[in-house]
């Protein structure tokens, strides 16, 4: 029987690699040991439609609230820090029954906040699934964004690291 991933990011350009890693035959023939589910905000997008080709399942998502969502805009106006947590539980659906989950959320587009604020909502969901084994948290320093070290920015982005490394799993 083959072991579900959870790949949340599976449409962009670090997970659709990661797709194929995980659905790609061993050295010597093997089929994969996976099968993978991709959370997607638009199933019906070129990528979403490309990974149900290669036998992804693929399901409706959202995670976190794009900067340019009015709802998140008021909130963050407000003072509150949120991701779109009336999906929560898309997250939670897709999570469940999953030996293990890699995900990455663009906080490029979302904004480190809304990144790191998602990225902690999700761990604590995957915290909770029974079936799941293996957590992978993919991300990138937004040293990368403004191409110059500025130490004022790099502690941010491992906030989310911080908090899961209290020894779960």
């Amino acid at each position: 029987m083959s072991k579900l991933i959870l790949v949340l990011g599976a449409t962009g350009a670090q997970g659709r690699h990661v797709v194929n890693s995980l659905l790609a035959s061993s050295e010597d023939g093997t089929p994969s040991a996976y099968t993978v589910r991709a959370l997607t905000r638009d199933p019906q997008s070129k990528h979403a439609l490309a990974l149900r080709e290669q036998g992804v399942e693929v399901v409706k998502g959202r995670p976190f609230m794009r900067a340019s969502d009015a709802k998140c805009s008021t909130m963050m106006t407000r003072g509150l820090l949120t991701g779109d947590t009336n999906d929560l539980a898309s997250v939670a659906a897709a999570l469940d029954g999953a030996y293990g989950a890699w995900v990455n959320i663009d906080g490029f587009t979302v904004g480190e906040q809304r990144e790191i604020y998602a990225g902690m909502r999700i761990f604590e969901l995957a915290k909770q699934t029974k079936s799941l084994r293996h957590y992978v948290w993919s991300s990138l320093s937004y040293n990368l964004k403004v191409r110059v070290y500025i130490l004022s920015i790099y502690p941010g982005t491992i906030v989310l690291k911080l908090h899961g490394a209290d020894g779960w799993l």
